[in-house]
């Protein structure tokens, strides 16, 4: 048996060298050399370059399709066909691990968490670029079975307009304590474009952004021109691009687009490019987002910051920038920053380039905060060490306001530590004045300030109001030309501006 088996073999072997040879010879019989076959130009190794000439053209084609359609969506992110299997299905690449190959997925993953689904101990990854507007990210556009996730009717349309996005987990107080993300979720640095949300006629919506509530970590997340418009009467407003409240932490994520705040309830406001309201830390992360701000008399108070609106428990804010934007119709009892609007934190190695506009039509009741890196401190400690401001305050007052506290680094500071920070900003007020106005702080109570410079013609203040009991080392006002490098104060997490991406003035050293 086994030789026979073996004679078989051998002949199906004799048989196919017998084709090959015969070919050969035809060949040669038909004036086709070897060399003419497989040496360099030979007719194997030409079939080969043309068929990768081919292939190429063909991805340089899709590319160049993608970044037409980026364009057309406003974002200049390419965006390429997704491929995925199972739709709406989180599909495992190990026991922990689960990706989001398209929007379906996004969707069902939202639902998901809204559900009770918290994901903790799991890693879930984002494994392309998204984009709302774009076909090519979705397996089916125009599908309408998505209604148990939320989706009554044409999906795209519906997360394009309307409500959009339901964002992930709880958006209510009521049930947010047990309904939040928990695990990891890794962007693997791709983008989620033309996010949209719009809860302006919601009295029950109140925390808003991809995530509502971050309990886990978020890492390596590009939020890319996102529209979120809120409005609400009678519940918090916590809203920002990457999550609403975040109880864990946010690393290497980074948004651009459009806050929209209508606020004329009582219960409060925390707004923020990155996070509304902070219990945990945040590092490494950017907001080019603009900040449309509308209050009325009725509301109470208002946190908005280019990165985080309001912090407690003492969270870090380590390594960002904001160049965002930030807009109000008032300030009327608001703390307004270009790093972080309120709270007791620790902000360290942080700048800020966007500008703060202000209009306020009232004389202001309470005490107001101002400032480019931070609006107001509370009643513990706050810490800003190694930060500039790039950025302007522009006021509109039409009466003079007492109250208020505009400085180039921080507003108002209540037991202040403050370290190696550094002001090239100004503060331009039109019509009636404010009298609290300095380049390092508005004014200043039990506070201790070391190594701080501001430019002489920007202002004859550094600390607009001296409140008392407070400590000043190497606190200085120089004219620009005398004014320190700016890198031996703030310090080596910074480096040199070669490409020139923040006007000549240094970076992070991961941008």
């Amino acid at each position: 048996m086994f030789y026979k088996k073996d004679l078989r073999n051998n002949k199906k072997g004799i048989t196919l060298i017998a084709l090959i040879v015969t070919i050969i010879v035809l060949l040669i019989l038909a004036g086709v050399s070897i060399s003419m076959l497989s040496g360099e130009n030979g007719i194997i190794n030409q079939a080969k370059r043309a068929k990768n000439e081919t292939e190429n053209a063909a991805r340089q084609e899709e590319e160049e399709l993608a970044k037409i359609e980026a364009e057309k969506n406003g974002t200049g992110i390419p965006i390429v066909q997704v491929k995925d299997e199972k739709p709406g299905e989180l599909e495992k690449e190990d026991d922990n691990t689960f990706v989001i190959n398209s929007i379906e997925d996004l969707v069902f993953f939202s639902y998901d968490v809204r559900n009770g689904n918290t994901y903790e101990g799991k890693t879930v990854k984002l494994v392309t670029n998204l984009d709302f507007k774009s076909d090519k990210s979705y397996v089916d556009p125009d599908r309408t079975d998505y209604g148990i996730y939320g989706y009554e009717g044409n999906l795209k349309q519906l997360l394009i307009s309307g409500e959009g996005f339901i964002p992930i987990g709880s958006t209510y107080d009521t049930n947010v304590s047990t309904n939040y993300f928990s695990g990891t979720f890794n962007g693997n640095y791709n983008y989620i474009c033309n996010l949209y949300q719009n809860y302006e006629d919601s009295d029950n919506t109140s925390i808003v952004g991809l995530f509502s509530t971050n309990n886990g970590t978020i890492e390596n997340l590009r939020i890319e021109n996102c529209d979120i418009n809120v409005a609400t009467n009678n519940m918090h407003i916590v809203v920002g691009t990457i999550c609403g409240r975040n109880m864990g932490n946010i690393s290497n994520c980074g948004s651009s687009g459009n806050i929209n705040i209508d606020d004329s309830g009582t219960a409060g406001s925390y707004v923020g490019g990155i996070v509304g309201q902070a219990f945990n830390n945040i590092e490494s992360c950017y907001s080019r987002c603009t900040i449309n701000f509308k209050i009325d008399e009725n509301s109470t108070n208002a946190f908005i910051g280019g990165v985080v609106g309001g912090v407690y428990n003492g969270t870090n804010i380590k390594f960002c920038y904001n160049i965002g934007n930030i807009v109000t119709n008032s300030i009327q009892t608001m703390s307004i920053g270009g790093i972080l609007g309120s709270g007791d934190a620790r902000i360290e190695n942080c700048y800020n380039n966007g500008k703060i506009t202000i209009n306020a039509k009232k004389q202001i009741e309470k005490l107001i905060g101002i400032g480019n890196i931070v609006g107001t401190s509370s009643n513990d400690v706050l810490e800003v060490n190694n930060c500039f401001n790039l950025g302007e305050i522009e006021a509109n007052l039409t009466v003079e306001n007492n109250n208020i506290d505009i400085g180039n680094i921080i507003g108002n500071s209540y037991n202040l530590r403050c370290n190696n920070c550094y002001n090239c900003g100004n503060i331009i007020f039109k019509n009636k004045i404010a009298k609290n106005i300095g380049q390092i702080t508005g004014s200043c109570l039990l506070s201790t300030i070391n190594n701080c410079y501001g430019i002489e013609e920007s202002s004859n203040n550094l600390i607009g109001y001296d409140k008392g009991n407070n400590i000043l080392n190497d606190v200085k006002l120089k004219e620009k030309e005398s004014m320190p490098n700016i890198l031996e104060i703030i310090g080596s997490k910074f480096k040199e501006d070669t490409n020139n991406i923040n006007n000549g003035y240094p970076i992070l050293e991961w941008e």
